[in-house]
């Protein structure tokens, strides 16, 4: 009896294991479109989390605000719509950049590691920098209750935008490695590597300097600046070549 239970368990495990296997496989040799079709419903469903809380922060701007200070709603308004138009410009950066990453390379393990985690800390930015809106109402409201929350919200939306720039940099730092690359796309990851580094540097300072106490930037200052910089190629590991 023994040994028929040690038996059915291990063909068990044999089976689990096969079949975890064959998953990975199916994984690993996805077509372009495949991995295409999952980025697009991602992003796009962080993009529309965006705009869904978009109008709930505006209402809950009017609500906390005295009648008589309509000036002041309209500029709470319009610096939540800034705030808001700045993260949706860096994720639909974060979201070119992926995009190009998949065209001409293969998936390895890391490219499947570091795309799920990218993907995963895209999707926290919705939530967290709700969350900044939210503390930040309050401040301006006079209620200090909830100071360190603001704070570690804040460091949380700059820290991910570094982390999700950091991967996208590594995942094009190792294409070029690939062997069969055109000189094209190696030409384009090598413009990927340099442009994500440079705002992982960026992005750090920004937020240190910004949450800094000497020098703090109310929101949405940080990132509105994050924002402005997607819109230039500025690239620091540029190597320059001799004539």
């Amino acid at each position: 009896m023994d040994l028929t239970c040690a038996w059915q368990i291990n063909r068990y495990r044999r089976e689990r294991v096969s079949l975890w296997v064959m998953r990975l496989n199916a994984i690993w040799e996805a077509s372009e479109e495949y991995w295409i079709g999952i980025i697009d419903a991602t992003y796009g469903i962080i993009q529309t989390l965006l705009v869904i809380e978009l109008p709930i922060v505006i209402l809950k701007t009017i609500e906390n605000q005295k009648p008589q200070s309509q000036l002041i709603i309209g500029m709470e308004i319009g610096v939540t719509i800034i705030g808001y138009f700045a993260i949706f410009t860096i994720i639909y950066d974060i979201w070119l950049h992926h995009k190009v990453l998949l065209y001409g390379i293969n998936k390895n393990r890391v490219f499947i590691i570091l795309t799920g985690w990218i993907l995963f800390a895209s999707s926290l930015v919705p939530p967290i920098y709700y969350l900044v809106n939210h503390y930040d109402l309050e401040v301006l409201m006079g209620d200090h209750r909830h100071d360190s929350a603001m704070t570690f919200a804040s460091i949380a939306i700059f820290g991910i935008i570094t982390i999700v720039y950091l991967f996208s940099a590594v995942i094009a730092k190792l294409g070029k490695r690939q062997l069969g690359l055109t000189p094209e796309k190696r030409e384009e990851l090598e413009f990927i590597f340099g442009t994500s580094s440079t705002k992982v540097l960026i992005t750090a300072f920004i937020g240190v300097i910004g949450l800094s106490p000497l020098t703090y930037m109310q929101p949405p200052i940080g990132i509105a600046a994050i924002a402005i910089i997607t819109y230039f190629p500025i690239n620091f590991f540029k190597k320059r070549h001799r004539r």
